[in-house]
């Protein structure tokens, strides 16, 4: 009677979900047409101009990347109808933007920082905003932050301002760094997938993954490596903002327990004896403050206008060339596919688009390449890199600007760049090349289900459901060796650097920035601002003229408009909305995303030839 039950249960939930989907779906179509109108009105430039003296609040209620989050989302939508924050991408240079103008605004008298809703960003992200933030201070106007709890990014963030406020029963969660991978040996094992991989390289675990249940010795003490420095970055970064010793910012184990212990666990007070914040305070004595230093508003808070409000005053840095002499930025963010961009994966073809759009204006002297990526695709990466090299021919310099990670394909079509610029933690190298085909005879055989057949040679019917036969695995190591060698032909060409000098660094091996720098991989160390620098000067010297001249910057950007940009959005959404679903029909933890995100790169990888330049092992750093 109790496994009747169950099963009875079990089909009323299944019809529940069934239910709610298709109701779900028909209220995503209704809510994408008012969106649509929605977007429109939301990203209407304000002609309203700032009437009172007032700080910038800089609310950031999301997490930054370089491109924007031009769809505005249903879930996003509803939030903002019911008064709730409502977490978005924000692009880092919409940031900067903002913080340079209002440096030189005179309206502007301060800058206030409100962490509580920001989500984070990568360190080099952290350190560009920081460093803008250190411009605008030195135009005399304060700068304060505040949260109820800080996170590490927050923290970082906020180490920046000259006082930092905390609630008087809040933290400071700075605990370290820590690089944690998937690993489903043993479950595909279970499911007898036969994963063949083919790839170079003493360190090249981007297919570790598949192959086994843990980090390989190389892999770990390679990720150690770095993730170490970046780690001391870090600290160093708040030691220094701060005024404190290095050793405070997060003590030893043992002194950091006796301190905590002695202050009877207390960790608010264990913040202030180590000077992380200026001062406790809470919401209404902020309040307070602020409103003595800025003057108060209309509705009873101090005065100020947020960060979103001050963008809208301003020219959209996205407008296009206006003037006779521009460097443009082209952006490189997420995993590199075959084809067009799509969701949070860069296309290859549409990157080639602007770059090509770049070579034919002749307005464009130059170009920023900013790569944002771990690779993907070999044969995207390298039709973008020839790209890269047809603009150089052209007589077009192009700096490549590297930021959070800059690896495997990102470094492909970076290589032969002009100059590269890095932050000193972009993570960068991993020179290798690997190709997987997993395939499923035994996991068919298991089932009762067998495959047969007769072919003129053994390469004429290779897929996944049937044994691979030696001489296709013979064929793809011969290719991928062939591949890595055209990587360090690249490279070697692109750096001046011999093919041995090239492969003691290459083998997969993963290098922070400022270890690139010392083995010849990248030429500077620096954000966004030092390449925009180098690429007017690179620029000047191919004009025909020794006077100076003004080179604006101009950001090339995919453009999807009309039913298009609908469709995009409808089609985006509407996976969200069935992965969402089936997570809370089965009752799966926020955890399982990063299963599914790991698992789902088998499906993004779409090169036509099955190689890949992939560095799986650069990403999720917590």
């Amino acid at each position: 009677m109790k496994f009747i039950w169950n099963v009875l249960k079990w089909c009323w939930k299944g019809f529940n979900f069934i239910r709610d989907l298709v109701m779900n779906i028909f209220f995503l179509v209704f809510m994408l047409f008012v969106i649509s109108v929605f977007s429109l009105l939301h990203s209407h430039k304000s002609t309203e101009t700032l009437e009172q003296p007032s700080a910038l609040l800089l609310n950031l209620n999301g997490y930054l990347a370089d491109n924007r989050d031009e769809n505005m989302k249903w879930q996003t939508l509803l939030q903002e109808i019911n008064g709730q924050p409502a977490p978005t991408q924000i692009s880092t240079f919409d940031v900067v933007y903002a913080i340079n103008h209002a440096a030189e605004d005179e309206k502007i008298k301060g800058l206030v920082l409100d962490l509580n809703y920001f989500e984070g960003a990568d360190l080099p992200a952290l350190d560009y905003l920081g460093s803008t933030i250190n411009r605008f201070k030195q135009s005399g106007k304060p700068v304060i932050a505040y949260a109820d709890n800080y996170s590490q990014a927050q923290y970082y963030l906020a180490s920046f301002a000259d006082q930092i406020y905390l609630n008087p029963v809040g933290d400071v969660g700075i605990q370290g760094f820590s690089a944690q991978h998937l690993y489903f040996k043993s479950m595909m094992d279970k499911l007898e997938v036969t994963p063949h991989v083919f790839r170079v390289g003493t360190y090249k675990s981007a297919v570790e993954p598949f192959l086994r249940d843990d980090m390989s010795p190389d892999a770990k003490q390679n990720t150690t490596r770095w993730l170490n420095q970046m780690w001391n970055n870090y600290k160093q970064g708040i030691a220094q903002n701060r005024h404190i010793p290095e050793t405070t910012v997060l003590p030893a184990t043992e002194q950091y327990l006796t301190e905590l212990k002695a202050l009877g666990g207390n960790s608010t007070k264990y913040v202030m004896q180590r000077q992380l914040v200026t001062a406790l305070a809470t919401p209404s004595e902020l309040s307070e403050k602020l409103t003595a230093l800025f003057g108060q508003s209309d509705d009873d808070d101090f005065q100020h206008i947020d960060f979103d409000s001050y963008l809208a005053t301003l020219p959209d840095r996205l407008d296009g060339i206006k003037y006779p002499h521009n460097i443009a930025v082209i952006n490189v963010e997420g995993t590199i596919i075959d084809g067009e961009s799509y969701e949070e994966n860069v296309g290859g073809d549409s990157i080639v688009a602007l770059l090509r759009k770049a070579q034919s204006d002749d307005r464009i002297n130059g170009v920023i390449l900013r790569v944002n990526s771990p690779g993907g695709s070999a044969f995207a990466s390298e039709k973008i890199r020839q790209e890269t090299e047809q603009l150089q021919k052209l007589g077009k310099p192009v700096v490549v600007s590297m930021g959070s990670m800059a690896a495997s394909g990102g470094y492909w079509i970076s290589s032969t760049a002009d100059y590269i610029v890095a932050d000193k933690n972009t993570i960068t190298g991993s020179i290798g090349i690997f190709s997987m085909l997993p395939t499923f005879e035994k996991t068919l055989k298991k089932a009762g289900i067998s495959t047969d057949g007769v072919s003129t040679s053994p390469f004429a019917n290779v897929n996944s459901l049937q044994t691979l036969p030696k001489a296709v695995s013979e064929r793809f190591q011969a290719e991928i060796e062939h591949g890595y060698d055209a990587f360090l032909e690249v490279v070697s060409r692109g750096r001046k650097l011999s093919k041995i000098e090239v492969d003691k660094v290459a083998q997969g091996q993963v290098w922070l920035g400022q270890e690139a720098l010392q083995h010849k991989l990248v030429d500077e160390l620096g954000n966004m601002r030092v390449a925009v620098e180098k690429a007017k000067a690179l620029a000047q010297a191919k004009l025909a003229t020794d006077t100076p001249t003004d080179f604006d910057v101009v950001w090339l950007t995919e453009e999807a408009t009309g039913i298009n940009a609908l469709l995009n959005s409808f089609k985006q959404e509407s996976k969200a909305l069935l992965r969402s679903s089936v997570s809370e029909m089965l009752g799966l933890p926020k955890d399982t995303q990063q299963i599914q995100k790991e698992l789902g790169l088998l499906t993004k990888f779409n090169d036509p030839k099955g190689q890949y330049l992939y560095c799986l092992n650069c990403a999720n750093i917590k």
